[in-house]
């Protein structure tokens, strides 16, 4: 997502859903991964479009939040040197893997 992008759906979410807070955005962004989960198990071609309901979503809070389009991608940055940084362990019954 590039900035204008960013900011044209960061303008019509708060147009559009002006009572939203962060914590309301995070709350529906659970129920979309639900969405998103459900169409990864039933091998659902179109679920494209369910990754960008939980885009939305998480950039939505995180701008509601008080982040610019900036500040995101400045802390991504930050997180992936930390994440790069770190030694992992072996997946989880789930596939999980976390740092050590």
């Amino acid at each position: 997502m590039d900035k204008r992008q960013f900011n044209e759906i960061s303008e019509w979410q708060k147009q559009t859903f002006s009572h939203a807070t962060p914590l309301s955005k995070i709350a529906h962004l659970k129920k979309e991964i639900d969405e998103l989960e459900d169409d990864l198990k039933s091998d659902n071609t179109d679920r494209r479009l369910e990754f960008a309901d939980c885009f939305f979503l998480l950039f939505g809070a995180a701008h509601a939040d008080g982040m610019t389009y900036e500040d995101i991608c400045s802390a991504i940055q930050e997180k992936f040197e930390i994440n790069k940084s770190r030694d992992w362990g072996k997946p989880d019954k789930d596939g999980v893997v976390e740092h050590v």
